[in-house]
């Protein structure tokens, strides 16, 4: 680019060649001329109004004297205490429930279980303290800060373990047979064990509890599984056996009638059959037997809530 340029009464002419490194070069010291000027009104602006009005220059730039900072500070620690003691409050709730969760497991696992009873899960880790008042003179609100956020994270894992186990026994107990198979007004006519055959009268061996309820009071299946077999059987009359995995059959004898077949999975406490007298027996009941490993135990030893009647 060529700029010609006239002067004088005689008209002198002047030519200036300018290229684009000459632009480039003068639109750099321009920017950089205004930034300058730009920075220096800026601090000596904010110097003035700190003298002249320092609440206008707070406002403006968010400036805070050393002691205000101080007392930010102390403001935001005795916040994060607070909250440091909400998290105490809730960890001592949790505690509480992982105890009382403790005692309801034990009443209910049946005796034959609680030594097959799942264990709780294997815990280690960094330890890190729970009360943060003792450290709240020689920490920052920012090391607060990160300290309560790890504090809530272990916590949450903590709840979320707890709901994990609980419902992990939930699961594992449902599949045991340890619910009641009459829920009706019902007896123990005959217990487990060595008695007296009703109709040869010798000794013989009782391999079940005999419910004594009225003809057609629901059968219900003490615990998930699938039907086994549901079928005449020339000593039990119309047999069920459910298959509740881990080795453990349930059967229910002398029925009435059967309402599921053969394959069909089934639920705990599902009405499944009704008391009759079928095969041999001298009158309507319930003989329930529970099978492990293929050997029958005592139902007793499994039944949760089970009274001597």
């Amino acid at each position: 680019m060529q700029i010609i340029w006239v002067s004088g009464p005689v008209g002198h002419i002047r030519k200036i060649n300018l290229t684009y490194r000459h632009l480039l070069i003068g639109s750099c010291s321009l920017i950089l001329a205004l930034i300058l000027v730009g920075a220096s009104l800026q601090y000596f602006g904010f110097r003035m109004a700190i003298e002249y009005d320092p609440q206008l220059a707070k406002q403006l730039g968010n400036l805070h004297s050393p002691v205000e900072i101080e007392n930010l500070n102390a403001i935001y620690k005795l916040k994060l205490l607070e909250l440091n003691d909400r998290i105490l409050a809730n960890n001592q709730k949790l505690n509480q429930l992982e105890t009382l969760n403790k005692k309801l497991e034990q009443l209910a696992t049946p005796s034959a279980l609680k030594s097959f009873s799942p264990k709780q899960n294997s815990l280690g880790g960094k330890f890190i303290p729970l009360n943060l008042a003792s450290e709240a003179n020689n920490s920052r609100p920012l090391e607060l800060f990160s300290n309560i956020s790890t504090l809530v994270h272990l916590q949450d894992q903590y709840a979320e373990a707890l709901i994990h186990q609980n419902a992990n026994f939930l699961k594992w107990i449902e599949s045991k047979p340890t619910g009641m198979p009459i829920q009706n007004i019902f007896s123990i006519s005959s217990e487990y064990g060595p008695r007296i055959d009703p109709f040869n009268r010798r000794e013989s061996f009782h391999s079940g509890l005999d419910f004594q309820s009225p003809i057609g009071t629901p059968i219900t299946v003490t615990a998930n599984g699938r039907v086994l077999k549901a079928n005449w059987d020339a000593n039990y009359g119309r047999l069920l056996i459910i298959d509740h995995g881990d080795g453990y059959l349930s059967r229910y004898a002398h029925t009435q009638e059967i309402y599921v077949r053969e394959g069909d999975d089934v639920r705990r406490n599902q009405v499944v059959a009704s008391v009759g007298t079928s095969g041999r027996s001298t009158g309507p009941h319930l003989h329930y037997e529970i099978v492990k490993n293929g050997e029958v135990i005592n139902p007793k030893g499994m039944l949760i809530g089970l009274t001597d009647r």
